[in-house]
């Protein structure tokens, strides 16, 4: 369950060396695929009767969101980064993760969180800026999959769509990487591990197994992080 906190340690360790306080993509990209996970981890207490497994990663993860949100807010210099900042720290608030709201909002606030750094122009790059969001879309499948298993209205033909393009991205990166020992080798297994859950992210009733794609995808996730870390 400690994936997404080792993807925020990384995102830290990842920044320019120079001590620049400016935000990066990397950092971003976390905070994102942070609050898909807590959708995940909403639908699947859901799902899976309360198992309080799902209940700790959704808690373990908000905390380690929060403190990420923070760190944003401390890098943030320009008007632009400052105003990105302001708009998360408000969905942030919105999402309330503890409380007691509207369920819809576990996935009204990701998605909106998802367009506006979409829409953010700026951001320190690195050199795994691909395989971070690489990462973020799967997060966003594995939530948008489990709110449809549990009864939600997203589409599920443009979901399926949404499948073949994470296939295709998922080679342009492993094309990119290529020469990196560790991430070609996290990069393989991903995909041999993608064409083994992609058949059952199509399975909606009765037959629908939200804790193996769970599974498969946090794995997939631990494995690129890991893969990425600086070495010792």
């Amino acid at each position: 369950m400690r994936t997404l906190l080792r993807g925020a340690l990384l995102a830290i360790l990842l920044l320019p060396a120079l001590g620049q306080a400016a935000l990066a993509r990397a950092q971003l990209e976390t905070f994102e695929r942070q609050l898909w996970r807590i959708s995940t981890d909403h639908h699947m207490l859901d799902l899976m009767d309360g198992d309080q497994r799902y209940g700790a990663s959704l808690d373990e993860t908000a905390s380690a969101a929060a403190a990420g949100l923070e760190t944003l807010a401390g890098n943030a210099e320009s008007e632009q980064e400052q105003a990105l900042v302001a708009d998360l720290q408000a969905r942030w608030e919105e999402l309330d993760a503890a409380g007691e709201g509207d369920p819809a909002r576990f996935d009204r606030v990701p998605a909106a969180v998802s367009e506006r750094i979409e829409a953010f122009e700026g951001g320190e790059s690195g050199d795994y800026d691909d395989v971070q969001r690489l990462i973020t879309g799967l997060q966003r499948l594995t939530a948008t999959y489990t709110a449809i298993v549990g009864g939600g209205g997203a589409d599920q033909d443009a979901f399926r769509a949404e499948l073949g393009e994470f296939g295709q991205r998922l080679k342009r990166v492993q094309a990119a990487h290529g020469d990196h020992g560790p991430l070609k080798e996290a990069l393989e297994q991903s995909r041999l591990k993608w064409e083994f859950v992609r058949g059952s992210l199509t399975r909606f009733g009765n037959d629908a197994v939200p804790f193996l794609v769970y599974r498969y995808t946090g794995r997939m996730t631990e494995n690129l992080d890991q893969a990425m870390a600086p070495a010792d």
